[in-house]
């Protein structure tokens, strides 16, 4: 298998057989290292030391180059390269302008702990009304931050609906998708519905018409006996229940600063400065 250094170029091909540890300089600064898996026409994968494959574009390569083995001296342990603390080594180092980065994926299923920055409600928000939060920490992969707290997220309205009534309570629900990658400018995430629905009032609204009715038996037995308690409880009752048909249940707010958390559905791959 050849695998040319320098963007995978026509020329200087360098012969690097599959299984071999490599270090993958991209164009954009970041750097992927680990074991090479196959190589293509097209592109090149390599399977990184926490087991995850990446396939890398060959028109993104900058630097293709074989990692050394870790030579050992005697009984002294493992032993740096040779040129590892040469003065031109070290003179190159301090000559590269480009920081370095590595990419850390953030699995699906990662909880995304958030606190609202804007306010809905079933009754005053619209289906695409944007939604904004911050992240309350940081979210870590592997012991590497890769998204600190405070980055901010948005999404929008899927649904709001008021609530009705006698039936039909109040919902609104809402998701994410995109993140605002520190450094690194916006990038698209797919999360999970963040729904709410307002408690059912049933209980209340049988107390309203029995109240009424309650209400309207004492004062038709005081002005008419029986007869009159029947026809009071019987009034009493329609106004209760012409109450609870005029008014509507409750609605759902969730106002800004709200703690909210959500599920983050598909992984999402970020770039981190190496420390």
């Amino acid at each position: 298998l050849a695998v040319a250094a320098g963007a995978c170029s026509r020329g200087d091909a360098l012969e690097i057989p599959a299984g071999s540890e490599v270090t993958v300089q991209k164009k954009d600064g970041v750097t992927v290292a680990g074991r090479l898996v196959d190589v293509k026409s097209e592109h090149v994968i390599v399977e990184g030391r926490d087991g995850v494959k990446m396939t890398v574009p060959r028109q993104d390569i900058a630097e293709l180059r074989a990692t050394p083995p870790v030579e050992t001296d005697g009984d002294r342990g493992p032993s740096a390269p040779a040129d590892a603390e040469s003065p031109a080594a070290v003179e190159a180092a301090a000559a590269d302008p480009l920081p370095r980065y590595r990419e850390v994926t953030i699995p699906a299923g990662t909880v995304l702990p958030l606190t609202l920055r804007t306010s809905v409600g079933s009754d005053t928000s619209h289906v695409e009304d944007a939604v904004r939060a911050t992240l309350r920490r940081g979210v870590t992969v592997d012991g590497v931050e890769a998204l600190p707290a405070g980055t901010a997220v948005t999404g929008h309205v899927t649904n709001a609906d008021r609530s009705a009534r006698v039936k039909g309570r109040a919902t609104v629900a809402f998701r994410f998708t995109r993140v605002d990658v520190p450094g690194e400018g916006t990038a698209n995430i797919r999360t999970g519905t963040v729904a709410r629905t307002a408690p059912g009032t049933k209980k209340k609204d049988a107390a309203k018409i029995g109240g009424g009715a309650v209400g309207g038996a004492i004062v038709g037995g005081i002005l008419g006996g029986g007869d009159g308690a029947a026809k009071g409880a019987a009034v009493g009752g329609a106004a209760g229940t012409g109450v609870v048909l005029a008014t509507r249940g409750k609605e759902v707010r969730l106002a800004a600063g709200t703690p909210i958390s959500v599920k983050l559905t598909a992984p999402l791959t970020v770039r981190v400065a190496v420390k």
